[in-house]
């Protein structure tokens, strides 16, 4: 068994149901879809054309001329169309509506419920098209006289028994352009096909033909939609574990690190502040150097002042000349900003100065 067959049993096996004027029947025969077949003998045929009517009034142009042609007080119908000719097939709505009515009686739940959804369609389109010329169909009962040109099914009479051909020659009679030869091509089944060659639906029928299969692909969808979510998650998970064992990772290599360079930032701080400590000047060397820079060796200290390199002292000379010791402490290298004013004391100098850095 090919693998197809599964498939085809899973997918192709919706129940037929045709109904004729004895009673509504099971078809042998399973499709796609299921369908509500109309037998032959319940149906009217025309086919119009509808050549000066525009393509998008066409179907309202139908509608209209319908209740012209049918006898029914309600009516349904299957159109199908061929450039501008319509291939219509009618049929007493309420007694099809009766019909179905019985087999849904007969069923419950979403069974039921499935049957109320079921395209319509004529017995004739679920047998195949025919080449130009005469074809006698036999039916699901009774037999269908048909006359197609170009692929156009002109003309189509129900007979209830076999056509005979008086039958045959008027049929012809009765339509223009009939082809000039009798000759009838017999069919050689009555058997429906599985699909109907008539395949036009409306958003309606389409919807409701597929919608066991529009809710199984919604369903995956979101399953698919889900387990994405769900693997998306888990992988931003993962790429977190991940994330946070390389941090580990790298905090354990740069630890050391980082209190060697937090060591080495100490140890620099605390040189700066030696290197400051160092530079600065000690009181006695500064005091060596004044001493020696005085101009009088006879000048004594009274006073002596020294904070973050100004200093102020008093220096009491027999004879005080403040000229003499500015320019005396300028000289030295390490001062700057030297004055020297007399001081209250007599004999008394008051020097300030800046020690270079």
């Amino acid at each position: 068994m090919s693998l197809s067959s599964p498939l085809r049993r899973l997918f192709f096996n919706r129940p037929n149901v045709i109904q004729t004027r004895d009673g509504a029947g099971p078809s042998p025969v399973r499709s796609r879809h299921p369908h509500w077949v109309v037998g032959r003998g319940l149906c009217m045929y025309r086919c119009e054309d509808f050549g000066g009517v525009p393509r998008s009034k066409r179907r309202s142009a139908l509608e209209l001329r319908l209740p012209v042609w049918s006898p029914f007080e309600r009516t349904g119908y299957h159109c199908v169309w061929s450039g501008a000719s319509a291939m219509v097939w009618y049929w007493d709505e309420e007694k099809i509506a009766a019909g179905r009515g019985a087999v849904r009686g007969r069923l419950r739940g979403a069974a039921a419920r499935s049957a109320a959804r079921v395209r319509v369609l004529p017995e004739t389109v679920f047998h195949a098209r025919r080449s130009d010329g005469l074809h006698l169909q036999p039916c699901r009962e009774g037999f269908e006289l048909q006359h197609w040109r170009a692929n156009l099914l002109v003309d189509s009479f129900w007979f209830p028994e076999r056509p005979r051909e008086r039958q045959v020659a008027w049929f012809l009679g009765r339509q223009a352009g009939a082809p000039p030869s009798r000759s009838v091509v017999v069919a050689p089944s009555a058997e429906i096909d599985p699909e109907p060659w008539s395949t036009t639906l409306s958003p309606r029928e389409w919807f409701e033909s597929n919608e066991r299969a529009l809710v199984t692909v919604c369903l995956l969808a979101l399953a698919l939609g889900l387990v994405w979510q769900e693997a998306r998650f888990w992988k931003v998970r993962h790429l977190e574990r991940e994330a946070a064992a390389e941090l580990a990772h790298l905090e354990d290599r740069l630890g050391p690190l980082l209190e060697a360079r937090n060591e080495l930032l100490r140890l620099r701080r605390t040189n700066r502040a030696l290197a400051r400590i160092l530079n600065e000047p000690s009181q006695a060397r500064l005091m060596l150097l004044v001493d020696r820079a005085l101009p009088n060796a006879e000048a004594e200290f009274r006073e002596w002042h020294y904070q973050q390199r100004e200093l102020k002292l008093v220096v009491e000379d027999p004879d005080p000349d403040p000229i003499a010791y500015v320019r005396a402490l300028e000289a030295e290298p390490l001062f700057d900003q030297v004055r020297a004013e007399r001081s209250r004391g007599e004999n008394q100098l008051e020097i300030s100065l800046r020690v270079r850095g």
